[in-house]
């Protein structure tokens, strides 16, 4: 059973470290990056009772409005939450988790999804849905232009040719 655990942690990490790699050559060029915090062992992400009384206290401070709100879901990339990790180190973990942070492009931000095994994560990108969701806003803003439906087509087919060579 621990030699699976490994092969899995080995395989995830090789995988994490490629994505980082791709990331590294093409995208860092296009600006802003966006950091997302997980776990990088087995057992679970989850933060320390220190860290959700800092959070709850630093957003009561923002916002006096939510004084009396618990917060259950933390948004990863939340640049509060991000802060206070960076703010409290160890202390920001329960006793099962190690947090880690991940930087993906900004542009992202609505297409990573945290994938686990067995408490061990890793952030991952759905690059199909980015490309797909540009793809649909294309032909959005291409039907919705002032052209004739001749220029139409041919922005759609240039849009087309455009997405097989991604």
């Amino acid at each position: 059973m621990e030699e699976k655990k490994e092969k899995v942690e080995e395989e995830m990490e090789e995988e994490e470290m490629e994505e980082e790699e791709m990331v590294e050559e093409n995208e860092k060029e296009d600006g802003e990056m966006l950091e997302v915090l997980y776990c990088s062992c087995y057992g679970g992400w989850g933060i320390s009772k220190k860290a959700r009384e800092l959070y709850r206290n630093k957003m009561n401070e923002l916002n006096p409005s939510t004084n009396n709100i618990r917060y259950s879901f933390y948004e990863r990339h939340d640049p509060l939450l991000v802060s206070i990790f960076k703010e409290l180190g160890k202390e920001f973990d329960d006793k099962y988790s190690r947090s880690d942070i991940k930087l993906i492009p900004k542009k992202y931000e609505k297409y990573y999804d945290i994938q686990e095994y067995d408490g061990l994560e890793t952030v991952a990108i759905d690059y199909y849905r980015y490309n797909a969701d540009n793809f649909m806003n294309g032909i959005k803003k291409i039907l919705k232009s002032e052209m004739n439906n001749d220029e139409k087509i041919k922005e759609i087919e240039s849009l087309v040719l455009n997405t097989k060579n991604m």
